[in-house]
């Protein structure tokens, strides 16, 4: 290529890469922009959850509540706005109502597709109706009444998985009642019985070395338990639609689904 028409092409070539860069620092910014800035229409959902906990008003908070409001095994939901009032200082400590206080609406709160709006990563959750629908996190309180709950449920286990560091999971669906107990590092036991059995029965399969699955930042997640050929998943869902269950049992063997029962019940 003769010397002018090689500086050229390499002139070209400078000026198309400029442009390129400018389009995608473009992009980036207004990725960046749409990313962490809560839309303007969500404003209203969100903007009396945070005036009520700057006021520090329980009632008020508890009316933007949807109950049941899940706690996290062995702790029980919370099922009106009475018993949050009452209960509001297991749920909430000093520290997490001043975060939610003093959160920056453009910079701390993210719409999530269906789930909702998160403040920090899931540290809270409201829906489109302005209702907190999740809290994912326990204060030392809370903490104290799992672990006094966890002793006390132990005595009613039978003997061969009554030991154990924390309970997870204790359902029932139309046919089973099912346990998942962590017994220590993430190592965790299934334990099923049929529906008419007890608690302080043998149970009918236990199996060890669970995994678990997280599914985004809302919480839903599942535990997958090998026997053999066999799977059993069980879905647990945090965030949900009114209708969800609190979760479902699933069986396979292999790839083939043996099995879908829906929680009817947890404790």
């Amino acid at each position: 290529m003769p010397l002018g028409g090689k500086l050229r092409h390499e002139r070209a070539k400078g000026l198309k890469m400029k442009y390129l860069n400018y389009i995608l620092l473009c992009l980036s910014l207004l990725f960046t922009s749409s990313t962490f800035a809560l839309e303007q229409k969500y404003h209203e959902f969100v903007l009396p959850v945070i005036a009520a906990f700057a006021d520090h008003d329980k009632a008020a908070i508890a009316s933007l509540v949807y109950y049941p409001l899940k706690r996290q095994y062995p702790i029980p939901d919370i099922k009106n706005e009475a018993e949050f009032i009452n209960r509001f200082d297991e749920v909430f400590n000093d520290e997490l109502v001043a975060v939610v206080a003093s959160s920056n609406i453009n910079t701390d709160w993210e719409k999530v597709g269906w789930r909702g709006i998160m403040l920090n990563n899931g540290v809270m959750w409201v829906d489109t109706d302005g209702k907190i629908i999740a809290i994912n996190i326990q204060n030392a309180k809370e903490q104290a009444l799992a672990k006094s709950l966890i002793e006390q449920g132990k005595q009613s286990l039978h003997a061969s998985i009554n030991t154990f560091e924390k309970p997870i999971l204790d359902w029932k669906t139309s046919s089973y009642h099912i346990r998942v107990d962590d017994l220590g590092d993430h190592n965790f036991r299934y334990a099923v019985w049929g529906i008419n059995k007890k608690p302080s029965d043998k149970p009918d399969m236990v199996l060890l070395n669970g995994d678990i699955t997280f599914e985004g930042s809302g919480g839903n997640h599942h535990y997958t338990f090998k026997n053999g050929r066999y799977s059993y998943v069980l879905q647990v869902t945090i965030i949900g639609c009114d209708t969800s269950p609190p979760g479902w049992l699933e069986v396979y063997k292999d790839d083939e689904r043996l099995l879908f029962e829906d929680v009817i019940s947890t404790h």
